[in-house]
């Protein structure tokens, strides 16, 4: 047993809970298909990948970065704002194009080995356009080019979400992605917006306004991290101020009734991410994971990886663990049909 096991629910010396995820694992066998909704495109690289691509472009990393020890989140952070340290490095490549192609077909085929039938990818875009040196037109392009073969090559269905992060330029960040996507005639490769980063980082006053006229305008999902720091508030602002179809995370909202029975009338779906949500601290390892509230009020979820390679994990691993944390073989067996329903891409079949 590897350190990240003895991290995970069920894999704590607790001989009927390892039990419980050695039974997941069998049950685990039979389901094939998967939807993956909430993956991030940088945190999904394998590590050989990241160094191969560093040295490849002589990157310099940020004073005091070590890679052995910055790099993977495997055991669990004090804070959200730790367990973001590995993209103190992520966001430094790729600044070739080639090393793009890399990367997508590096992630697409981790997603074929753990069955993902389909996929939504959230990227910021714009640090690509920094890194490469060009519009941010020509990033989404080439990021939309770049995993549309990768896509293509490994037989997965894709959408892209486009990712602004919390703090005083959401806004223009939004405003300037969103004219990237106009300028190449609105693609179908589009499928949603996102907002994500440290939720103890305010943002401006008019991002939610801007989120709700895109979704009305470009027909585009939205999908907030919100309720990953233990603020019900946040989820409470997602749902009623930017109008979420989808929460990512969203762990604190299994502390409010009220709100569960919002999401359930609203018919919004939480992105539940357990490996992820027990290493950033979210679910601290001795409560329960909210996932079992969900179950019981009938909010809709579904099962994520978040950022399967910082984890040295996948979906696949992740789904065992949901196990572990209170579902049911019955409730697994729903998944790729809940992946489905939920996505924003569109005709899935």
């Amino acid at each position: 047993m590897n350190q990240s096991q003895s991290y995970l629910p069920g894999m704590q010396g607790d001989v009927s809970r390892g039990n419980e995820v050695q039974q997941g694992k069998a049950k685990m066998a039979g389901v094939r298909d998967r939807g993956e909704l909430h993956v991030h495109l940088n945190g999904a690289i394998p590590a050989p990948i990241i160094r191969e691509i560093l040295a490849d472009e002589s990157t310099e990393l940020p004073p005091g970065f070590l890679i052995e020890r910055d790099l993977l989140r495997n055991t669990p952070c004090h804070s959200l704002a730790s367990y973001l340290t590995p993209w103190q490095a992520l966001r430094l490549f790729p600044k070739k194009r080639e090393n793009l192609d890399r990367i997508s077909n590096a992630v697409f085929a981790s997603l074929v080995e753990n069955g993902v039938r389909f996929v939504e990818l959230r990227s910021s875009v714009l640090y690509l356009a920094h890194l490469q040196n060009c519009s941010p037109t020509q990033a989404l392009e080439h990021l939309i080019e770049s995993t549309r073969n990768a896509a293509h090559r490994h037989g997965i269905r894709r959408g892209l979400i486009l990712t602004v992060t919390r703090g005083d330029y959401g806004a223009v960040c939004l405003s300037t992605l969103l004219q990237a996507y106009q300028d190449l005639g609105e693609p179908n490769d589009v499928v949603g917006l996102d907002l994500a980063g440290d939720e103890e980082i305010a943002y401006p006053s008019e991002l939610p306004s801007l989120f709700r006229k895109a979704k009305d305008r470009f027909g585009l999902g939205v999908t907030i991290h919100a309720g990953e720091t233990g603020r019900v508030e946040n989820v409470q602002a997602a749902v009623e101020l930017f109008g979420a179809d989808r929460i990512g995370h969203g762990t604190a909202a299994g502390k409010d009734p009220h709100l569960l029975d919002k999401l359930v009338t609203q018919d919004i779906c939480i992105e539940v991410c357990p490996i992820s949500n027990r290493l950033t601290g979210a679910v601290p390892f001795d409560e329960a994971h909210p996932l079992q509230e969900f179950r019981r009020f009938g909010v809709p979820f579904v099962i994520c990886s978040d950022n399967p390679a910082i984890h040295q994990r996948g979906l696949a691993d992740d789904q065992t663990i949901a196990i572990a944390e209170g579902l049911t073989a019955s409730d697994l067996d729903q998944q790729y049909e809940a992946a489905k329903r939920y996505s924003f891409i569109r005709d899935l079949d």
